[in-house]
C-alpha cells in the first residue's frame, strides 16, 4: 500500500506545523513573515497529500493507478533519467554563469556557483565510486 499511516501521519504533521508557524506569525513571537508564508504553504501541502490517501483509500480505480504508476520499472528509469539530465545541466548552467560573473565582476556570485559546481561534482565522484563498489 503506497499511501500507508506513516504517510498518512506525516500529512497531518505538515498541516499541524503549518498551522504552527502561521499562529506564531500572526501572535508576532516570529517576527519574519517567511514564517507565515512557509506555514501556508505546508498547510496547503499537508492538505493536498490528506486529500490523496483519503482518495487512495477510497477509489479504487486511482488506487490502481498509483500503484502501477510506483511499481513501473519504465516511471523508474524515466525518474532516473530525468536527475541524471537535471545534474548535467545544473552543472553546465552553474559552470557557464560563473564564468559569465567574472566577466561581469561579480566576484561572489562567480565564488558561489564554482562551489556549487564543485560540490556537486564531489558528491557525483564520491557516489560514483560507492555505487562501482556496490554493483
Amino acid at each position: 500500500m503506497y499511501y500507508n499511516n506513516k504517510r498518512l501521519a506525516l500529512s497531518i504533521f505538515w498541516v499541524v506545523l503549518g498551522a504552527l508557524l502561521i499562529g506564531l506569525s500572526i501572535a508576532e513571537i516570529l517576527d519574519s513573515s517567511v514564517y507565515s508564508g512557509m506555514g501556508g504553504a505546508l498547510v496547503a501541502v499537508g492538505f493536498i497529500r490528506l486529500i490523496q490517501i483519503i482518495r487512495y483509500r477510497k477509489d479504487e480505480n486511482y488506487r490502481e493507478k498509483i500503484d502501477v504508476q510506483v511499481k513501473d520499472e519504465r516511471n523508474k528509469f524515466l525518474h532516473l533519467q530525468s536527475w541524471a539530465w537535471t545534474g548535467y545541466i545544473i552543472v553546465l548552467v552553474e559552470g557557464i554563469g560563473a564564468v559569465v560573473a567574472l566577466v561581469l565582476g561579480q566576484e561572489t556570485v562567480q565564488m558561489v556557483l564554482a562551489y556549487s559546481v564543485c560540490a556537486i561534482i564531489l558528491v557525483y565522484w564520491i557516489t560514483y565510486m560507492i555505487l562501482s563498489r556496490k554493483y
